[in-house]
């Protein structure tokens, strides 16, 4: 019987990892007004930054394995910013296209006030 440890790991790390890309946090984060060309690089970057220069609170060995992660994510990133860097342009120079989605629905009105 072989061990299955090796694929777990892999899962774990591979789960780790997609759930942290920086690319998908970024441009989830940002609002309209705001898009720019690859945010995920940029906040790869910037909080790698915020580590080296001790601008985080969190205990040295956790800032050691964020600081990691992002690392390994940063070539993931470029990757996936260039991919969808076409879109990206169409947002920054086309902002009117998607102030409307960006604006949270109408409340329905109460029909049961009558």
């Amino acid at each position: 019987m072989k061990s299955n440890v090796g694929r777990w790991v892999v899962a774990v790390v591979l789960s780790i990892f997609l759930s942290g890309c920086s690319s998908i946090r970024a441009r989830d984060e940002i609002s309209g007004q705001e898009w720019t060309a690859y945010p995920g690089v940029r906040q790869d970057l910037k909080e790698t930054g915020e580590i080296f220069t001790g601008k985080r609170s969190e205990p040295g060995w956790i800032q050691g394995l964020i600081a990691s992660m992002l690392i390994v994510d940063l070539p993931f990133s470029i990757v996936f910013d260039t991919l969808v860097a076409p879109y990206d342009v169409y947002r920054i120079y086309n902002p009117e296209a998607f102030e409307e989605a960006d604006e949270p629905p109408d409340q329905p009105e109460d029909l049961d006030a009558e």
